[in-house]
């Protein structure tokens, strides 16, 4: 797992078509669908309705309370974070034999974002932990870890003429996680990920 300052990463993922078998099809009644799965598409376009990109949760610490005033010892603390959500990168409905990861790639390409391959669980790593020292700080402390997802619905068309796209959503996520320090009962706007922590640990 990646780690950033401030400033998250969100993922959004694209099909790209890999039904490309060399065998021959087996013949079919004339005007019967051709499902998706069973179309050569090597060079297929993707239409994309809107990419949602959101800062969510992914871990918080308990809130600390210190009462170190101005001149004492540096005081060295270390946070660690717990999960509270569960992320799986993702194209649904996963049809036929359409390339997840080549989806991913190619919403990469649209996003200019790194994402998190289909198939894939989030999972904290070092982000989990942060350590931390301060000479003078009162009230409470708590640490938070935020990470950005991406979701996204498309078509994917494998000639322009295409009148049966296959259509689904994309789910996925940056791999760059951020982390905050936060004060209980600050006075400030907080980014969505530490005001959902501060609900769940500030009394």
């Amino acid at each position: 797992m990646k780690r950033g300052i401030r400033g998250l990463v969100t993922v959004a993922v694209v099909l790209a078509g890999s039904g490309c078998g060399a065998d021959a099809l087996p013949e079919r009644p004339a005007g019967a669908r051709v499902a998706p799965s069973e179309r050569a598409c090597p060079h297929g376009t993707f239409r994309w309705g809107e990419v949602v990109k959101r800062e969510v949760l992914a871990g918080v610490s308990d809130a600390r309370r210190f009462d170190v005033g101005h001149g004492a010892t540096t005081v060295h603390v270390t946070f660690e974070a717990a999960p509270v959500r569960s992320l799986h990168a993702g194209v649904t409905p996963a049809e036929g034999t359409l390339d997840q990861r080549a989806a991913v790639a190619a919403l990469e390409r649209k996003t200019g974002v790194e994402l998190a391959n289909a198939g894939e669980d989030f999972r904290l790593g070092t982000d989990r932990v942060q350590e931390v020292s301060f000479k003078k700080s009162e009230g409470a402390l708590f640490y938070a870890v935020g990470v950005t997802t991406y979701e996204a619905s498309f078509a994917h068309y494998c000639a322009p003429a295409d009148t049966t796209p296959t259509r689904g959503t994309v789910a996925t996520w940056s791999p760059v996680t951020y982390g905050d320090l936060v004060k209980c009962g600050i006075d400030e706007k907080l980014d969505p990920a530490s005001l959902e922590a501060e609900r769940l640990v500030c009394r």
